[in-house]
C-alpha cells in the first residue's frame, strides 16, 4: 500500500511540476511577443530620428553647401554628398 501512494503522490507532483514549466514558458511565449512588438516600434522611432538627422544634414549642405556642412558636422564630405544625391532621388 506505501508504494502505490508513493507512486499516486510522486505523479501528482510530477503533474503539478509539469503544470508550472507550461505557465512559466506560456508567460514566457507572451512576454517575447511584447518584446518583438516593442522592439518593432523603437526601432521605426529610431529610423525616423535618423531620417530627420540626413534631412537636416542636406538642408545645411543645400544652404552653405557640402564642404562647410562636413566641416561645421564633423562629416565626410563624400558622406555629405552622398546624402544630397539620395535625398534629390
Amino acid at each position: 500500500m506505501a508504494t502505490s501512494e508513493s507512486v499516486r503522490n510522486y505523479k501528482q507532483l510530477l503533474g503539478q511540476l509539469a503544470g508550472a514549466h507550461e505557465k512559466a514558458r506560456g508567460r514566457l511565449t507572451t512576454v517575447e511577443a511584447k518584446r518583438a512588438e516593442v522592439i518593432a516600434a523603437q526601432d521605426q522611432l529610431v529610423a525616423a530620428a535618423a531620417s530627420g538627422v540626413d534631412r537636416a544634414v542636406v538642408d545645411m549642405a543645400q544652404g552653405v553647401g557640402p564642404e562647410l556642412t562636413a566641416g561645421v558636422l564633423g562629416l565626410d564630405v563624400a558622406e555629405v554628398k552622398r546624402l544630397v544625391k539620395s535625398a534629390r532621388q
